[in-house]
């Protein structure tokens, strides 16, 4: 396990939503079956849906240029805070 692991939001390689905190990993959405996670099992760090157990040496930052509200906001859709 890395002891550089992307803190806060971050994807399994583009794909999927996570959160680290320290070295725990909330998955969101799973990046293999796409599925929004249920509480109890993102908090565990694994897809209550297909069980995908996530590898630290997928995790990506997401930057704010990844992040959708960025691109609305641009756009002039959104206003960010």
């Amino acid at each position: 396990m890395s002891k550089n692991l992307p803190q806060g939001q971050a994807t399994f390689r583009g794909r999927g939503l996570a959160f680290v905190h320290g070295t725990r990993i909330v998955v969101k959405v799973c990046p293999h079956c796409s599925q929004w996670n249920a509480p109890k099992a993102a908090d565990r760090g694994v897809c209550g849906w297909c069980a995908y157990v996530p590898s630290y040496e997928d995790l990506v930052p997401v930057t704010p240029r990844d992040d959708p509200r960025e691109m609305f906001a641009f756009r002039g859709h959104l206003t960010l805070d």
